[in-house]
């Protein structure tokens, strides 16, 4: 943690400690400032859900108890639920009563001791750092330390709502998939005991996929360690579950639902990649051409080159659920995506168009189109082939200090080879990390892509102590590889680092 000020759960891009880390009094005291940030911007009802975490039902209830003491009118899902699924349910709570904000008591794909709070304002607008009315998270922030309270309301009333199904039904409505119109597919799905994989067992099922499901049941042990599906190796049962049964294809979800990723026996699919089908879907609904999508500075170059292909406008910027939301909104894109497995839409509810997430309907998207060409994924996986992606790696060092020397000695050995280095967009946007490049240049038509490029991103993680987030992809294997043994050996070999889920 940062010894300029006061320690507090809020990061960047949302609220994340490990369960234990601050006490229920402090927790308590998160929700009143949150609460107090959404009263001021006209809230006055909240949405509460949790993911399957084993501090989920006891940090929701601090958040319920809380919400009714301020007065709010609250609308809770006592079983856990994706965070697609709490924006869906701020959604249609907006319908009746606008002035809905919502808590999401969620650590996403975090280690299981972890647990955290996602807060949208109306309607479904996710905040972060610097991000969002009055400075988002940073105000909530202020409030935190201010050392006043929100005052005791009359009013509180608490509704437990079940809208699953209608969630189901909503996403197969947007994908445009009619139930029982994927009948033949055959998908294998691995929830990684997240909250998500009854949810899409539901819709893929209504929409007439056969599934076969792995780690389908919410376990908030995650015996199968951190629910993050992009991690290297955490889908190689899934892979060979896809080659045994014939499927299709497979879906890896993360511990809260808003990260996927998509493959088959043949391997994982790079997001950038895995969003082709899905872009072309979109283009030709909206009937477009210079569509922009935001992409992040991961996506790998060849895709982008597809992408300029079927009439979109990739446009640069940085992770973060919170600021890519509210950049869409900013720039007017219709879509984004991160290679993190995040995919974003532009969609309307009721009187309410908002950038958003919902992971059903993405897949659902994918699926469509690979029910109408069932040579889509090998395909995709040609053209993927000869890129060489070490996925993600995390590395966690003894310090903050340690890891940012660290990260220095990557930076400067990436340039040594002829990187150029990057930390802001072309409009200065800030992309919360650096991204790395050879042989691969912007130009005003899209990227020119020279032989044996190499592109990649490092940037420190927000939430986890002392940890840095390293990304590679290159033209060749060969290239990229040797990066990989060079960067990563002077990473836990000179600094001691040691790689985590």
């Amino acid at each position: 943690m940062s010894t300029d000020r006061p320690a507090d759960p809020i990061k960047v891009y949302d609220a994340r400690w490990v369960d234990g880390e601050f006490s229920d009094a402090e927790v308590v005291r998160l929700f009143d400032a949150t609460l107090r940030y959404a009263r001021e911007q006209g809230a006055d009802t909240v949405v509460i859900t949790r993911d399957a975490r084993l501090a989920g039902p006891r940090v929701m209830q601090l958040a319920i108890d809380e919400a009714l003491r301020q007065g709010f009118r609250v609308r809770a899902c006592a079983d856990p639920v994706s965070t697609p699924h709490h924006y869906f349910l701020c959604l249609e709570t907006a319908r009746s009563r606008p002035g809905v904000a919502g808590l999401a008591i969620t650590a996403s794909h975090n280690p299981g001791e972890y647990i955290g709070l996602k807060a949208p304002l109306p309607v479904a607008r996710a905040i972060g750092l610097d991000c969002g009315p009055d400075g988002g998270l940073t105000r909530v922030r202020a409030l935190y330390h201010d050392g006043g309270a929100g005052h005791g309301r009359p009013g509180g009333r608490l509704e437990l709502v079940d809208l699953r199904d209608a969630y189901v039904g909503a996403s197969l409505a947007a994908a445009e998939v009619a139930e029982g119109s994927l009948g033949g597919l055959r998908v294998a799905v691995d929830a990684l005991h997240g909250s998500a994989g009854p949810e899409f067992y539901r819709g893929l099922t209504r929409a007439g996929a056969e599934v076969i499901p792995l780690r389908l049941l919410p376990d908030g042990r995650f015996p199968a360690g951190s629910p993050n599906p992009t991690s290297r190796g955490k889908l190689d049962e899934l892979a060979a579950v896809c080659r045994n049964h014939n499927a299709d294809l497979f879906i890896g979800i993360d511990g809260d639902g808003d990260r996927l990723v998509f493959g088959s026996g043949r391997g994982v699919l790079s997001a950038g990649f895995a969003s082709i089908p899905m872009l072309r879907a979109w283009a030709r609904r909206r009937g477009k051409t210079g569509m922009p999508v935001l992409y992040d500075p991961k996506v790998s170059p060849p895709a982008l080159r597809v992408w300029a292909d079927l009439g979109i406008r990739p446009v640069l910027f940085r992770n973060g659920h919170s600021q890519i939301k509210d950049y869409m909104d900013a720039i007017g894109a219709e879509a984004g995506v991160e290679e993190s497995g995040h995919y974003y839409h532009r969609l309307t509810v009721g009187n309410h168009t908002v950038a958003t997430e919902n992971s059903l309907l993405t897949a659902l998207l994918l699926l469509r189109e690979v029910r109408e060409d069932r040579g889509e994924i090998a395909r995709l996986h040609d053209l993927e082939q000869n890129v060489f992606t070490t996925g993600e790696i995390n590395v966690q060092f003894a310090d903050d200090a340690t890891r940012d020397r660290a990260l220095a000695a990557a930076l400067a050995r990436l340039v040594s080879l002829g990187a150029a280095v990057r930390d802001r967009t072309g409009d200065g946007q800030d992309l919360g990390g650096t991204a790395v490049a050879i042989r691969v240049t912007e130009t005003p038509d899209g990227l020119d892509v020279a032989d044996d490029w190499v592109s990649g991103f490092l940037r420190v993680a927000t939430n986890e102590k002392a940890v840095l987030r390293t990304y590679l992809s290159a033209d060749r294997a060969a290239t990229g590889q040797a990066l990989e043994r060079e960067v990563l050996g002077n990473l836990t070999g000179e600094f001691g680092g040691r790689v985590v889920d």
